[in-house]
C-alpha cells in the first residue's frame, strides 16, 4: 500500500474525542478512570469476546455504569460474540437488563443480536464490533442504514482509507490505537475454532498463532503479531476523522491500563507546540507497559516490516535473557537489564507452551540476597511453585514499577459507596414488555419437514468448470468465484453459457477495500447487464453492490455469519435469499436451526477447504504455495492472492458420507466447495464420486461439527 494524501470533507461541528480503555476487572476499571479515559468497554461473563478476562456479573455492571456516569464517564458492554439457537432465550434477558442499566453502548458482531435489540429495545445504542469486518465506507453506510450509531473500523485500514469512509459517512468511527494485534482479519479467524472447538468468534480464542512454526527445517512465529501503537499517529487520526480512541486490553492488568490511558491522555491534551515533550512523557509510560514490539500497523498506508516477524517470538514484556543454570530451587540467568525485587518476570519455554509469570521476590547476586541487579550481572531467583523449566528458556520482565496500586479489596470498597438508582415501576413494566414482545419472536422449533435429495450447489474455481452444468442429467447449480480473471475469460464461453446461466452464480471476494468496491460494482453491473442473476456475497459492503439491481438473488456465504434463526431472519431482512451455515458449527446447533420455521433456506457445506486465517499481512520469506508445519505435524498451506495471505488447513473439511443423517435433520441444501483444487479436477471429480456414492473421504476432518463448538 503507498502512502496517501488525505482529503475529507469539513464536518458540521468539531465532534467529542474520546479515549476508550478496556475494563476487564473492577481494578483495571478504575485504573483507566482513574487516568483519564472517557469511557471504558467491558463484558459480561456470558456472551464477551475475551471469555478469558474476569469479565462481570449484570449486578456489578449496574454499579460500574453508575459510578462511571457519576464522573461524567461511559461505559459501553461488549456482546460480540456469535451466538447458538439454544442461548437466544438468555441473550433476550442480558439485554433487557442492559437497556434496563442504562449502559451507553453495545458492542456487537451478531446480526442476530442487532435484529432483537434494534427491534425490542430501542434504548441500547448499537456500536458495531471490528469482529463485523466493516472495511470500507458501502459497509458503514449499511451500518447507518441498520441504526448503529457507531462503526469500530477494521484495523486494516490506512488513515486515507478512513478519511474516505469518513468522507461519505456521518457515524461515528472508532479505531483501535494500542495493544495486541491479530494476524488474521477480525471476524474471518477459524484457527482455534478448528483445532480445539474453542472459537474466536466467540469470546475463546487459545491464540494458536502465536504458536512455532516450521517452514522447511527452520522454526519461526510466522503469524504472531508486533502491538500497535499509534499515538504518533492521533493527530492524523483526528483529522481522519476518528473520534474514538480504543485500547486493546481486557486480558491485560489494571497497571498495563493505567500505563496505556496515561499516555495517551497526555498526548490528547497536549496542545500541538507541546506534543514533542508529551510523546516523550507518554513514551516513558509507554516503555513500563511491558508490550510487544511496537508497530503503527496499516495506518501509514504501508505493511511495516516488522509487523509479524518469524523471528520474534512476539511475547509481552523485554528480554531480559535465557536460563543458564537450575539448582536448589533457583533459576540463573545474565540479565540484560535492570532487575528489581517486586517486578514481574515470564520463562517462556522454547516451544509453543504458554510461560509461566511471576513476582520477583528474592533476588541472589553473588551468591548473597539483593534488592537489585544491574545489566550484565548474573543473578538468581527463586523459582515459583508453579511452572517447570528448563536450561534454554527466554526469560522476559514483563512488570516494574507500579503506577496503580489499588488493591482490589479498596475497589471494591470504592464500588461499595455507589448504590444505583431503583428502577421505577414504570421502567419496570417496560422491560417486562420488552421482554415478553422479544421472546414472542424466538418461534417454537418444529420438526423438519420431508427432504429427498438435497439440491446441489458445486463452487468451482474457473471457467473450465462450466462443464459441469452441461453434462448429462446435471442438475446442480454452479458457483464460480468472481475474479478478473475469470471475468476477462466469459466472453469465449457465453455460447455455451446461455441455457445456463440461471443455473450460474458468482461469489464475491470476502474482502474489498477502497477501490477494489468500485471495480467489483462495474463488474456486478456488466454481468447482470448480461444476464446473470445470482451473487453470493460475504459482507455487509457486499449489499450495496446491488443497489438498482433488478431481479437480482443474493445468496449468503458462511462468512455472513448465521449460528441462529434470529440471523437468519436478520439476513433475510436485509435482502438475501439463501444463508450458507457456519463451516464451525456443530451438529446440535445445526439441527436446532433446522426446526426452526424460517422462510429463508439454509445450505449447508458438505465438503471444503478451510481458510484457517484471512489476512492483509503478507509472510516475509514465504511465498504461494508454501508449507508450514507445527510442533505436532499439522500442515498449513500459504496461498497469496489479490493483496491478501490465506493460511490454509493441511486437510479439507468434509461431511460427505452422512447423507441419512443431514436428511433427517433437514438438510434441502448442500454445497460442495471445490474452489481450491476445481470441480473437474482429479480430486473434485473424486469427491464429487464420493457425495455420489455416499461413502466417506478419507484424510478430512468433520471441524467442530462432532467435537462442538464453544
Amino acid at each position: 500500500m503507498r502512502k496517501e494524501k488525505i482529503t475529507i470533507a469539513a464536518p458540521a461541528k468539531t465532534p467529542t474525542l474520546e479515549l476508550l480503555a478496556p475494563a476487564g476487572s473492577t481494578e483495571a476499571f478504575f485504573a483507566a478512570l482513574d487516568q483519564g479515559a472517557d469511557a471504558v468497554y467491558c463484558g459480561l461473563k456470558e456472551f464477551s469476546a475475551r471469555a478469558r478476562a474476569r469479565n462481570f456479573t449484570l449486578p456489578e455492571l449496574e454499579r460500574l455504569t453508575a459510578y462511571a456516569h457519576q464522573q461524567q464517564k461511559k461505559l459501553y458492554v461488549t456482546l460480540n460474540t456469535l451466538l447458538k439457537e439454544a442461548e437466544l432465550p438468555q441473550l433476550v434477558d442480558v439485554l433487557a437488563s442492559l437497556a434496563a442499566i442504562k449502559i451507553d453502548g453495545l458492542i456487537i458482531q451478531d446480526l442476530g443480536v442487532w435484529r432483537l435489540a434494534h427491534r425490542h429495545f430501542p434504548g441500547l445504542p448499537l456500536h458495531a464490533s471490528t469482529q463485523m469486518t466493516v472495511h470500507n465506507a458501502a459497509g458503514v453506510k449499511m451500518l447507518e442504514q441498520m441504526g448503529f450509531t457507531r462503526a469500530v473500523l477494521a484495523r486494516e485500514l490506512s488513515l486515507a482509507e478512513i478519511a474516505e469512509i469518513r468522507s461519505q459517512t456521518t457515524i461515528e468511527l472508532e479505531h483501535f490505537v494500542h495493544g495486541a494485534l491479530c494476524f488474521s482479519i477480525s471476524g474471518q479467524c477459524l484457527f482455534s475454532s478448528a483445532l480445539t472447538g474453542a472459537s474466536g468468534n466467540r469470546g475463546r480464542c487459545a491464540q494458536p498463532c502465536r504458536r512455532r512454526l516450521h517452514n522447511r527445517q527452520q522454526p519461526g512465529y510466522h503469524f504472531s503479531t508486533s502491538d500497535l501503537s499509534a499515538i504518533e499517529l492521533l493527530p492524523q487520526l483526528i483529522k481522519a476523522g476518528v473520534i474514538s480512541f480504543k485500547i486493546e486490553g481486557r486480558m491485560k492488568s489494571a497497571e498495563y491500563v493505567a500505563r496505556v490511558v496515561a499516555a495517551y491522555r497526555l498526548m490528547l491534551n497536549a496542545p500541538e507546540n507541546q506534543r514533542k515533550n508529551a510523546l516523550l512523557e507518554a513514551a516513558e509510560h509507554l516503555d513500563l507497559s511491558f508490550g510487544r514490539q511496537a508497530t503503527k500497523g496499516f495506518l501509514t498506508g504501508f505493511v511495516p516490516t516488522g509487523i509479524a516477524d518469524s523471528a520474534q517470538h512476539g511475547t509481552l514484556g523485554r528480554h531480559l535473557g535465557e536460563v543458564v543454570s537450575i539448582k536448589s530451587g533457583m533459576v540463573g540467568f545474565t540479565a540484560k537489564e535492570r532487575l528489581h525485587v517486586g517486578d514481574r518476570i515470564r520463562i517462556q519455554p522454547q516451544n509453543d507452551q504458554a510461560g509461566t509469570g511471576f513476582t520477583v521476590r528474592e533476588l541472589f547476586w553473588e551468591q548473597k540476597k539483593a534488592k537489585a541487579v544491574k545489566a550484565g550481572d548474573f543473578v538468581q531467583v527463586k523459582m515459583p511453585d508453579k511452572g517447570f523449566f528448563r536450561i534454554g528458556d527466554a526469560v522476559f520482565k514483563v512488570g516494574g514499577k507500579p503506577l496503580f496500586t489499588l488493591s482490589p479489596e479498596a475497589c471494591q470498597d470504592r464500588l461499595n459507596k455507589v448504590v444505583p438508582a431503583p428502577g421505577s415501576e414504570a421502567a419496570d413494566q417496560l422491560r417486562a414488555t420488552s421482554i415478553s414482545q422479544a421472546l414472542a419472536a424466538l418461534v417454537p422449533a418444529t420438526a423438519p419437514g420431508a427432504v429427498t435429495v438435497p439440491e446441489l450447489t458445486v463452487r468451482g474455481r474457473d471457467l473450465q468448470d462450466i462443464g459441469l452444468l452441461t453434462e448429462p442429467e446435471s442438475a446442480l447449480q454452479l458457483e464460480l468465484p468472481l475474479t478478473p480473471k475469470n471475468l476477462a475469460a466469459l466472453k469465449s464461453v457465453e455460447r455455451q453459457l446461455s441455457r445456463t446461466k440461471e443455473r450460474l452464480s458468482w461469489e464475491l471476494p470476502a474482502m474489498l477495500f477502497g477501490p477494489d468496491w468500485t471495480q467489483y460494482r462495474r463488474a456486478v453491473q456488466m454481468l447482470h447487464a448480461s444476464g446473470y442473476r445470482r451473487f453470493r456475497i460475504n459482507n455487509l459492503g457486499h449489499i450495496p453492490l446491488f443497489a438498482g439491481l433488478a431481479d437480482v438473488i443474493l445468496l449468503g456465504g458462511f462468512r455472513c455469519y448465521t449460528l441462529n434463526s434470529q440471523a437468519a431472519r436478520a439476513w433475510q431482512e436485509l435482502g438475501l435469499a439463501e444463508l450458507t451455515l457456519s463451516l464451525e458449527d456443530e451438529h446440535k446447533n445445526i439441527r436446532d436451526l433446522y426446526q426452526r420455521p424460517l422462510t429463508i433456506p439454509l445450505a449447508l457445506t458438505v465438503y471444503s477447504g478451510v481458510t484457517l486465517l484471512l489476512s492483509r499481512i503478507p509472510i516475509k520469506g514465504l511465498r504461494s504455495g508454501n508449507v508450514l508445519h507445527s510442533d505436532k505435524e499439522e500442515e498449513y498451506r500459504i496461498v497469496t492472492d489479490s493483496g491478501l495471505t490465506e493460511v490454509m488447513s493441511g486437510q479439507d473439511f468434509s461431511l460427505v458420507g452422512r447423507r441419512r443423517e443431514l436428511r433427517e435433520m433437514g438438510c434441502a441444501r448442500i454445497i460442495v466447495d471445490l474452489s481450491h483444487c476445481g470441480a473437474v479436477s482429479v480430486k473434485g471429480r473424486h469427491v464429487l464420486a464420493a457425495l455420489a456414492s455416499d461413502q466417506p473421504l478419507p484424510d478430512t476432518f468433520t471441524f467442530n461439527y462432532l467435537q462442538g463448538l464453544y
